[in-house]
């Protein structure tokens, strides 16, 4: 019964209409009145019973359209401005209402061709020129976009709106002044509109108004609470500031008002990772790849992530999208050129560095990478020819310093380096990238030492290992590595399995020892042999580690309790990376796999592959002790410990009793290779390996220097090291910084006596 009363009640209303408003202008009147009121039924039965009466008037399909379209029914708001266009050829709001359907259906050429078509029939009309501006900018046609712009605000100067918008475009075209004057203006009209508060707080957070900024974005959001924006923005603020508890808050307090809002996830994720919070930093950039896909920030951050977690291939292709959203994505080609060269990609390298400059002329975070490519591979007169390219490039003066200097240096010209690195001033140190920082400190420490300047040079190498990425590291992570590993010999049945032959007659070999003590130098001796080949520095074994823990769910305390088929899997998958990184060209017999820590995973080595054979470096300890100190090694768990001679010496005294027991309790096969002696009598030491690999002597093994010229890249800091003749200078070098070592003894003293120094 109530359904029928309902009815009538709509009839009696429907009367009304007729009876009580005969006139046309009066209820076309009325209708946009409940429109503007938000009273949309009674505005659309009003529009609706025109239709029916035969009324001939635009407005009546173009307001009711209007409708439709505020109701997500684009269909029937086209057809019904198609329809007031067809009646009335000259109803320029309905031109513009169509092309903006049509804009958002993504059939822009359309959606173009009605607007201006609206602009002609009355060029006063604002809509269509903002709705036209909205198309260039996602057509990235900015500069058409803001004539646009201009042109509303020439219409009529008093509407906020325009003048907001065309700040925000101005943003995006790098002219700030512009666009902070425009922004206030919108304030002027509008002094509440808390998006133009919200606009201007992250523009002049730009040109370092930080407390203007903040004040602008409290006042947003007392206007509007739910203001998503403004929150993401307070974030950038705090995080400015370094207050990164209230940063995180912020972020978070964004993504609840606004959960699909990207740009506060990328921001989070950018948080998170400084923070050391790697799995969740991950989390929320993928999520605003998710929102939005072509995200480029989001897409380049992910990259740069995944090349952090060793994941490169992964990390190329985010960083290859990021670039190929945003082709003018400076930050994108350096980063993609740095993954290019850990790639051994050098020329791709090389390339998108060049590709950055051309970009951007003055991005010197490019011309550092560029440089340092050149200088890490050795190609000393690119890097030269590049210097001298580049020298009338004011804004690279102290650039350019820097890398003369390092010339010099390795032209074993020291005094005149020295002049050359202390031309450049404190100030260019506080607005470089920390990776030029990092490069000055460890240039100007090697330059001092050579110029017997110790104290300096001690104090030089402090500060090169003062890089922020060492926040995501924790050196304790590595050192209970090492321990977990030494649980496995508690288990005398851990490795009674059978004998194991690598297939092809390969005979698989791993140079390992400590870093910094000689297994570079041997490396690149022994690839000279045209029956060895050698993959240097590759976490193969690492990969094995992380699919023994989440694939088959064992510690590395448990390898004992792989089973024969895991065991032959795991097998298998290291030799297939190994080949991988083997030089195809070279039929070698030998493959030696060369990383210098995988002495802590002998227990998972000889339970892999107890036929191979183990060849330890070694060096005097307080020697290695202080090259592990003085290099700028990339951040990670395990290089986190040479921050400090100190905490060097500790994890060399931990890492040498693992190799004493592991030798005496595991049934492995080894020779051991001293630096001191490699360097006094290389014949007879290399003849010692080359007996123990059952291989004769080469003529080409004493062009090891040849060898290391045509190496497009030593994957260590020994790559400007091994292509100079063998040279005593670094032989008992701690004693000039043997005031530093005096906490250090306790740890190194055993260790010089065990290896007879």
């Amino acid at each position: 019964m109530t359904g029928f009363g309902n009815d009538n009640k709509n009839i009696r209303k429907k009367n009304a209409l007729e009876n009580d408003i005969p006139n046309k202008n009066k209820l076309i009147s009325n209708a946009f009145l409940y429109h503007s009121k938000g009273r949309i039924k009674e505005a659309s039965e009003i529009y609706k019973y025109l239709i029916k009466k035969g009324f001939n008037d635009p407005r009546i399909l173009t307001n009711l359209g209007t409708i439709y379209q505020q109701l997500n029914d684009f269909d029937k708001a086209a057809f019904l401005y198609k329809e007031s266009i067809k009646r009335f050829p000259k109803s320029f709001e309905a031109y513009a209402n169509l092309g903006s359907i049509l804009g958002k259906k993504n059939k822009l050429e359309e959606a173009k061709s009605y607007l201006k078509k609206a602009i002609e029939l009355n060029s006063s009309f604002l809509m269509p020129y903002s709705m036209l501006a909205s198309i260039n900018i996602n057509e990235g046609k900015l500069k058409e976009a803001e004539k646009l712009l201009r042109k509303c605000i020439a219409i009529n100067p008093n509407i906020a709106e325009s003048h907001l918008n065309l700040g925000c475009l101005l943003k995006e075209l790098g002219k700030i002044e512009e666009a902070e004057i425009s922004l206030r203006k919108s304030l002027e009209i509008k002094p509440n509109n808390d998006l133009a508060l919200t606009n201007l707080a992250v523009i002049i957070l730009e040109i370092g108004k930080a407390k203007e900024a903040e004040k602008l974005l409290d006042k947003a959001i007392s206007i509007n609470p739910n203001s998503s924006m403004a929150f993401n923005c307070l974030g950038n603020i705090y995080s400015n500031k370094k207050i990164l508890d209230l940063a995180e808050e912020s972020y978070r307090k964004a993504i609840k008002l606004q959960p699909n809002f990207a740009l506060a996830h990328n921001n989070l994720g950018n948080l998170l990772l400084n923070n050391g919070n790697i799995f969740e930093a991950e989390d929320n950039y993928r999520k605003a790849i998710n929102l939005e896909p072509n995200f480029d920030l989001a897409l380049n951050n992910l990259g740069s992530l995944l090349l952090e977690k060793g994941k490169t291939i992964e990390a190329e292709n985010f960083v290859q999208k990021a670039i190929d959203s945003n082709p003018k994505f400076e930050l994108a080609y350096v980063n993609l050129g740095s993954i290019k060269f850990e790639l051994n990609k050098l020329q791709e390298a090389e390339n998108l560095y060049l590709k950055a400059i051309e970009i951007k002329d003055d991005y010197k975070f490019a011309y550092i990478n560029l440089f340092d490519l050149y200088d890490k591979t050795n190609n000393l007169q690119k890097l030269r020819d590049s210097l001298t390219l580049f020298e009338n490039n004011k804004n690279l003066k102290n650039d350019l310093f820097l890398f003369k200097a390092r010339l010099l240096y390795r032209d074993k010209k020291f005094t005149k380096a020295k002049d050359y690195i202390n031309k450049i001033p404190r100030k260019w140190l506080e607005d470089s990238s920390q990776k030029a920082i990092l490069l000055y400190w460890s240039f100007k420490g090697f330059i001092e030492e050579k110029e017997k300047n110790f104290q300096e040079a001690y104090q030089c190498f402090e500060r090169s290992q003062l890089n922020p990425d060492y926040k995501k590291c924790d050196p304790k992570i590595f050192e209970n590595y090492i321990h977990t590993y030494r649980k496995n010999l508690e288990n005398n049945n851990s490795f009674k399995r059978k004998n194991y032959q690598v297939k092809n007659g390969i005979e698989l070999v791993f140079l390992l020892g400590f870093p910094r003590s000689g297994t570079t130098l041997l490396d690149t001796i022994l690839r000279s042999h045209p029956e060895i080949d050698v993959v240097e520095e590759k976490p193969i074994i690492q990969n094995i580690e992380n699919i023994i823990s989440s694939q088959y769910k064992y510690s590395l305390s448990e390898i004992s309790k792989l089973n024969d088929e895991q065991l032959r899997n795991l097998r298998e998958l290291y030799l297939k990376k190994l080949m991988i990184y083997s030089t195809k060209s070279k039929e070698a017999k030998v493959l030696i796999d060369k990383f210098p820590f995988n002495t802590v995973c002998l227990p998972l080595i000889n339970l892999l592959f107890p036929n191979a054979k183990i060849i330890f470096t070694h060096r005097n300890p307080y020697d290695t002790v202080l090259s592990c100190f003085q290099q700028a090694f990339e951040p990670n768990n395990a290089m986190a410990n040479f921050r400090s001679i100190d905490s060097s010496a500790r994890i060399y005294d931990l890492t040498m009793k693992m190799w004493v027991e592991y030798k005496d309790k595991l049934d492995i096969k080894y020779v051991t290779s001293k630096y001191e002696d490699l360097i006094k009598d290389f014949d007879n030491n290399i003849l010692k390996v080359l007996n123990f690999l059952n291989l004769k002597w080469n003529k080409n093994i004493k062009n090891y220097r040849d060898t290391a010229l045509k190496r497009e890249k030593i994957n260590t800091p020994s790559s400007s090291q091994v292509i100079q003749p063998l040279y005593k200078t670094s032989i008992e070098k701690w004693r000039y910084y043997e005031k530093f070592f005096k906490d250090s003894h306790i740890y190194l003293d055993q260790w010089r006596k065990y290896f007879e120094y």
